[in-house]
């Protein structure tokens, strides 16, 4: 499945990189291939996953499609493999880095 979530994000089990059962998230621009416990601009992917839907509006998914998505933010190999540091860790987000995220 592929499910593209705003302009140059995409999230798919279509990619070589997918674990079974994990779908991958792709910027789509940069070519970038993400896993759940990923960190990207000081977030985890999970959570640019989460905005992303959001942003795009969850009622405007098909059921299949949430439950794909939630394969991603509910866990994965973050947990498995420790990618996923602490946010008192990381660069947190500025207004413009969130909103250029939501705005994809």
């Amino acid at each position: 499945m592929k499910i593209r979530l705003l302009r140059s994000w995409v999230l798919t089990d279509e990619h070589p990189k997918a674990a079974k059962g994990t779908p991958v998230l792709i910027d789509m621009e940069t070519r970038k291939i993400y896993h759940p416990g990923d960190r990207i601009m000081g977030v985890s992917a999970k959570q640019v996953v989460s905005l992303a839907v959001e942003a795009r509006g969850g009622n405007y998914l098909l059921p299949e499609e949430m439950k794909f998505i939630s394969c991603f933010t509910r866990g994965g190999r973050s947990n498995q493999w420790g990618h996923e540091a602490a946010m008192g860790n990381v660069e947190k987000l500025t207004y413009e880095e969130m909103e250029s995220l939501r705005r994809g």
